[in-house]
């Protein structure tokens, strides 16, 4: 299998291609960096607040009792927004746990089919991420505890809560649990291309995923560094999830000296949708790329398994 080929081919799709972008890779990149943003500051300040890190921060200051006491004394001293407030963030969190499924799908598909020579409107490629939205969404709450945020995420929570002596005997159960979710990730690594190009169920894609690997394991080393690259996309979220706060706290705390608040809020703001914008464009383009690299493997692996059985055949037909 031609590696290069496949990279260079993806990356000319992707620039060939940018309403796709628009359409199926910005939206998911704006939410993805949003509710980022929000769950690495929490940690962050949740660390900071942590008694067995900062034994100076009172017990009822950590960061999760601020929170909830922040909450409660907003809804009692104005109800209507709190909840106005809330909805919203209820709206985000499941548009983030919607909308990257569906225009997944859609990208797949859309790509797959760009790629045999297809032209697809985008009403078209809609319809594909409604039709294999729900096995898609049955995969990924399946395989989400096996992420590797999630795992470090859970990590973090013991290690801030339950203090070093004893996560010193746990880091163990969660390296191990780590390096099992990166196994499961890697053989589940075309399970999500069944699900979408073949319309295979979720168990069955995993199945099939799996086997295809394993007997594939003379490009395990391709797979391996294509992991890589989205691992180093979540760090990139993750580190870009610091600057915009950065962006927004700078200025506000440089015209609150200068009693300027208004100003400050307002800066702040701007500068943050600007940092916005142009990551979840650039995050989006690179997912795209991503994407489109896993599609076109899929296809040329299970082309050279068809072309391996057909030859297969076509020898025994010979010798009878």
């Amino acid at each position: 299998m031609k590696y290069r080929a496949i990279i260079h081919e993806a990356w000319a799709m992707t620039q060939t291609n940018k309403k796709l972008i628009w359409a199926f890779a910005f939206v998911p990149a704006v939410l993805t960096t949003i509710v980022s943003m929000v769950y690495l500051t929490y940690q962050v300040a949740a660390f900071y607040t942590s008694p067995y890190l900062n034994p100076t921060i009172p017990e009822d200051k950590d960061a999760l009792t601020v929170v909830f006491n922040t909450l409660v004394a907003s809804f009692q001293g104005n109800p209507g927004m709190t909840v106005f407030f809330l909805i919203i963030v209820a709206l985000i969190v499941i548009a983030y746990l919607m909308v990257p499924v569906f225009t997944q799908g859609a990208l797949i598909q859309t790509l797959a089919r760009l790629r045999a020579g297809q032209e697809l409107p985008l009403v078209e490629s809609f319809t594909y991420g409604f039709t294999r939205f729900l096995p898609l969404f049955e995969y990924n709450l399946a395989i989400k505890g096996f992420s590797l945020v999630s795992l470090l995420g859970d990590a973090a929570f013991a290690f801030r809560n339950l203090g070093p002596s004893v996560f010193s005997f746990l880091g163990w159960i969660f390296l191990f649990a780590i390096v099992v979710g990166l196994a499961v990730t890697l053989l589940f690594t075309f399970a999500e291309f069944y699900i979408v190009i073949d319309q295979e169920k979720v168990v069955a894609s995993m199945i099939k995923s799996s086997g295809l690997v394993v007997r594939q394991w003379h490009h395990t080393l391709f797979m391996l560094l294509l992991m890589s690259v989205i691992i180093l996309r979540v760090i990139l979220n993750l580190l870009v999830a610091l600057v915009i706060p950065a962006l927004v706290i700078a200025p506000f705390l440089l015209f609150t000296s200068m009693t300027y608040t208004i100003i400050g809020v307002v800066v702040g703001g701007i500068l943050a949708l600007v940092a916005l914008y142009f990551t979840s464009y650039f995050l989006g383009i690179f997912h795209m790329f991503v994407t489109g690299v896993w599609t076109f493997t899929f296809l040329e692996l299970t082309a050279h398994e068809k072309n391996d059985i057909n030859l297969h055949e076509a020898a025994v037909h010979q010798e009878a």
